[in-house]
């Protein structure tokens, strides 16, 4: 059954932070208790089941779902694939950063896919996945990096190594959730943050 919402205000926020809450609000709709796509003023379906809604916008973002943990250092985590045609057509503010992406790499929304998990209860981590369709990894990081430095001219990037993966993390000087740490492997980028060290880890440790 599909849920609906709104995402949240973005005030303050970096673009990638952004990302990871306004696409993880969509995910904690996985657990509400509304139903179908009304009752919102730009609803924003997010399909936990993984189901093909006949133009493909579910068929992308439910295999990258699949690639998500369900649990991260004993963290029950809830799972959503979002339509990325359908946050384009509605307006929802989450597309806003995925616009941008898009838009910089040449990726049409058909092509992108999204997917998130939360801890939606204790909110001690959130991980947000973007498929951009025949992008190189290289690409991916050049503009992960580039946007993290225009949403805040004070950020510290590293790369280093979390969870046997190799990552590049982003510290905000007024961040209290922990960096944000991206993992790309082809034309995916995984997005984490999590003020717990060790749950970030264990969650790296389970993705592709």
């Amino acid at each position: 059954m599909n849920r609906s919402t709104t995402s949240s205000s973005v005030v303050g926020r970096s673009a990638a932070g952004f990302l990871l809450s306004a696409l993880v609000a969509l995910v904690a709709a996985c657990s509400g208790s509304s139903t179908g796509t009304g009752g919102a003023s730009s609803p924003v379906v997010v399909n936990p089941g993984g189901s093909d809604d006949g133009n493909g916008g579910f068929a992308k973002s439910a295999k990258l779902e699949a690639t998500l943990p369900k649990s991260a250092n004993g963290v029950a985590l809830t799972t959503g694939s979002i339509n990325v045609l359908q946050l384009y057509t509605t307006g929802n503010t989450a597309a806003n950063f995925l616009t941008v992406f898009s838009t910089d790499l040449g990726v049409p929304p058909a092509q992108i896919g999204a997917a998130a998990a939360a801890d939606v209860t204790g909110g001690t981590i959130q991980i947000v996945a973007g498929q951009f369709a025949g992008q190189t990894s290289a690409a991916l990081q050049t503009e992960i990096e580039k946007m993290a430095r225009q949403s805040d001219s004070k950020v510290t990037l590293a790369n280093t190594t979390i969870g046997g993966k190799q990552v590049t993390t982003a510290t905000y000087p007024t961040s209290q959730a922990g960096p944000i740490i991206s993992y790309i492997t082809g034309d995916t980028i995984y997005l984490i943050q999590s003020p717990v060290p060790a749950t970030a880890e264990d969650a790296l440790k389970q993705l592709p």
